[in-house]
Order: C-alpha cells, then structure tokens, then sequence
C-alpha cells in the first residue's frame, strides 16, 4: 500500500494525464482528415430559418450581412426573406469563393446582393450599413477576432444585432477549426463593445453537431459611444 501523496498517487495521476492526452490525440487525428471541411451547409426550409427571422428581425427592406458566407446558402435565403427593398452584403476571404458567389448570384437573378472582399481582421463592409449581422459557424475560425469584432461593430447600425451561430469544441481541443467555447465568443465581442443580449443554447443545425446562438447588440448613439 503507497502513503497518501506517495508514488501510487503520482502514477495514477500520470496515466490519467496520458489518457487524456491519448483521446485529444486521436480526436485530432480523426478531424485532420476535415481540415477543409466548411461544416453542415444552409438549408432555408430548417428549422433555423424561422429562429433567424426573430433574432436578425427579418422583413423586407432590412440591410443584413452574411460575413464568412461560403457557399451563399445563407446569403441567397436572407437575400429573399428581405425582398428587393432590402439588402444583403455577403463576405468571403477566399478568391474561388468570392467568384463563385458572383456567379451564383446573377444566376439567381438577386440584385439585391453584394459580395464583399473581406479579410481576416477587416470585414470589407461600410460603415454603419446593416441593421443586423450573422457569423454562422465562422466565428471559431477567426484569427484577429479583437479587430473583425471592431469592425463588425462599425459596420452595423446603433442598435444593430450580431448573431454569431456556433459549435462548442470537442473535448481536449479548445478553441480552434472545430468550433470556439461560447464564453470566449461573448468576451471577445464585449470587449470591443458590444452588449451581450442573449445566448441562445439549443440552437438547430443540421447533422447531429450541437450548436448555440450568441445574441449581441450595438450600443444607441452616445456621447461615450465613438462607433456611431
């Protein structure tokens, strides 16, 4: 029998140590081979259309942007719920994506549509232009999260509403390509000014991936308020 806080202890304390470093090992592993993998696409006949309507307050003439839009699903579906009185900007970073967007969108015949060159800090959007923004799963990819926060704050209205749509990360990993904790998305974006309105935990997406809804808003014009 080992003392209390003798070798035994340090033993078993060690192999859990190595356990979980096993498991994060072989998760890793088992999402290596999806690097590329953009996650479940928009589909506008789920369950998170009518979800989307109430929290970014859709109808037509609102002005809203699908930043990070990857293949448009969203974008082209936010575009109709708006009408031609209203407006949707839609961000990409990538140059294949960026044209295929454009493609897509004249095909579509959506006029009602901009494509955005965005980048990794800068969203590409005009200042004050949007009544509300989305990040659907996006977020969790971010690598200068303190200035794409700062500027999707300019980018919105006061008042305006940011939704950012995400996934937690499987155990071990924490943040990075496989989704972002929720408390790090609502800290990230208070610091740089936004109010925390809601978060909404049982968010629906398709696939068996659990996702959640952070709710944020621009602060009304003041004088303290330098994002007006």
């Amino acid at each position: 029998m080992h003392a209390a806080g003798g070798p035994g202890r340090v033993e078993g304390a060690s192999m859990r140590r190595g356990s979980a470093a096993a498991v994060a090992l072989v998760l890793s592993a088992v999402f290596a081979g999806c690097e590329n993998w953009s996650g479940f696409g928009f589909r506008a006949d789920s369950r998170e259309m009518p979800r989307l309507r109430q929290v970014l307050a859709l109808e037509t003439g609102r002005v809203v942007a699908d930043v990070g839009a990857g293949k448009g699903e969203l974008t082209f579906a936010l575009a109709r719920e708006v009408g031609s009185d209203g407006h949707v900007f839609s961000t990409e970073i990538d140059p294949g994506r960026l044209r295929r967007l454009r493609e897509a969108a004249v095909t579509a015949r959506l006029a009602n549509v901009t494509v955005v060159d965005a980048s990794t800090s800068e969203t590409g959007l005009p200042a004050t232009c949007c009544d509300a923004i989305v990040l659907r799963r996006v977020y969790h990819h971010l690598t200068d999260p303190s200035s794409l926060n700062a500027s999707l704050l300019r980018s919105l209205r006061p008042g305006g509403v940011l939704a950012v749509i995400d996934l937690p990360p499987p155990i071990f990993l924490g943040r990075g390509r496989f989704g972002v904790p929720a408390k790090i998305v609502i800290s990230e974006a208070m610091s740089s000014g936004f109010e925390l309105v809601r978060l909404i935990d049982d968010w629906p997406g398709r696939g068996p991936l659990e996702s959640y809804c952070v709710v944020f808003r621009k602060p009304p014009c003041s004088t303290s308020n330098a994002n007006c």
